[in-house]
């Protein structure tokens, strides 16, 4: 009788991680200074293909990483309408991480869209924003380019796929819709970015000015049921911002710690943060 083959584990991804902002690294202390010093430079990398439009990084006169950014300037199926500057046409989706001194305290992502309004004039003050925070933080945000795909790491250790030329989302724990393009912007949605993780997210919304300020924030464990409108049954709840965020000078995160920001979970929401385990290999950085 022939014995039943067993079955054979996918083979593990080898990806190189050679530039200082694609390396897994574990931040470098839980606080940054409350003082935001305007010290960082914005360069551009190219991805290893050609074609592929890399992305932008944040660095330090120090040489110290503390964030990447990339955007989507449309002609696909997330932002039909393209950017084109010589026309005055910015739409964009841009994502942003932002890891300030390589601090645990504020690490986070910010998406913006950017269409015009009624009279085709692109605004500040109609800019879509959503900001995101993603626990547990074990790990600075992480971007690496893999062939067609750009591979971001979240704080959590989990994992988003770009595509590597239009930066739309291809996979991963994120998904999205099209961006709004309805040119009345008290009637235009927000980003339609949904985390499919098993992390909590903390979110926060707000047109043309800082998602932190006086704002309503929405905190969920990994993806809430389509019917859930809240409360410890399916783990969601909503909070000020000011109980989140200091309203005044540097918008820092009253948390630094994830043990901190627990207590304040089970206290105001009745849910604590989950235990995720990765496998991903961290580097620690001198």
């Amino acid at each position: 009788m022939r014995e039943p083959e067993l079955s054979k584990k996918p083979p593990h991804e080898v990806i190189v991680r050679m530039l200082p902002e694609s390396v897994i690294a574990e931040p470098g202390k839980n606080s940054p200074s409350r003082v935001v010093d305007y010290n960082t430079l914005i360069a551009t990398r190219s991805s290893a293909a050609p074609q592929n439009s890399g992305w932008r990084y944040r660095i330090t006169r120090r040489g110290e990483i503390v964030g990447f950014e990339f955007s989507n300037y449309g002609g696909n199926r997330i932002l039909l309408p393209r950017r084109d500057a010589s026309k005055n046409q910015f739409y964009t989706r841009d994502f942003q991480f932002r890891f300030d001194e390589r601090a645990r305290q504020d690490i986070h992502l910010m998406v913006s869209d950017w269409v015009p309004s009624r009279d085709r004039v692109f605004r500040l003050s109609e800019i879509m924003n959503s900001l995101m925070l993603f626990f547990p933080r074990k790990f600075l945000p992480a971007i690496v380019n893999v062939g067609e795909r750009n591979i971001v790491n979240l704080p959590t250790g989990e994992a988003i796929e770009f595509d590597a030329s239009t930066h739309e989302i291809r996979g991963g724990v994120f998904s999205e819709a099209a961006v709004d393009v309805n040119p009345d912007g008290g009637t235009r949605k927000f980003p339609g970015i949904e985390y499919r993780g098993k992390g909590v997210l903390l979110r926060v919304d707000a047109r043309g000015k800082d998602p932190r300020i006086a704002t309503i924030a929405t905190i969920t464990v990994g993806t809430p049921p389509e019917n859930c409108n809240g409360g410890i049954a399916c783990n969601r709840c909503q909070v000020p911002s000011k109980e989140l965020w200091y309203q005044t000078g540097a918008e820092r995160f009253k948390f630094s710690s994830d043990a901190e920001f627990e207590q304040f979970l089970i206290a105001r929401c009745g849910f604590g943060l989950p235990k995720l385990t990765s496998d991903i290999p961290v580097t620690t950085l001198q």
